[in-house]
């Protein structure tokens, strides 16, 4: 599939793919903490979030170079976590988590905006994308 490589990448399908990625960063950090946070009393649960935040982070990470390598499959997982961060986002907007609220929801909106620019959805959907490669 050497045509799918050569295959121009729009700047906003570059824009989601950062922004995702970062996400993803973010998330595999969040959980590698959490690995060091764990005590006997609450192992069980320490252990399962940082291998939930984990995962998360290996989803966000790999649909992130699915959008760099044209992929359409990573669309679908990638809007429905900005969904999901736009909710959380608006649940933290009271003091003192009112800038993280901003982040997760500005982040979110302009990976959405990215994604969903008409550009991207021309890579994303034309004739040659593959859809589960």
């Amino acid at each position: 599939m050497p045509e799918l490589e050569n295959r121009a990448r729009p700047t906003q399908l570059t824009l989601a793919a950062a922004l995702v990625a970062l996400e993803g960063l973010v998330a595999l950090g969040f959980g590698v903490l959490e690995i060091g946070q764990v005590r006997l009393f609450r192992a069980v649960v320490g252990v399962g979030v940082a291998l939930l935040m984990i995962g998360f982070a290996v989803l966000l990470l790999a649909a992130a170079r699915a959008l760099l390598r044209v992929r359409r499959w990573a669309r679908a997982p990638v809007v429905v976590v900005q969904l999901i961060l736009l909710g959380v986002g608006w649940s933290f907007r009271a003091a003192p988590t009112t800038a993280v609220a901003v982040v997760m929801i500005v982040g979110a909106l302009a990976t959405l905006v990215a994604i969903f620019h008409p550009r991207s959805t021309r890579a994303l959907v034309e004739d040659g994308a593959t859809p589960l490669a």
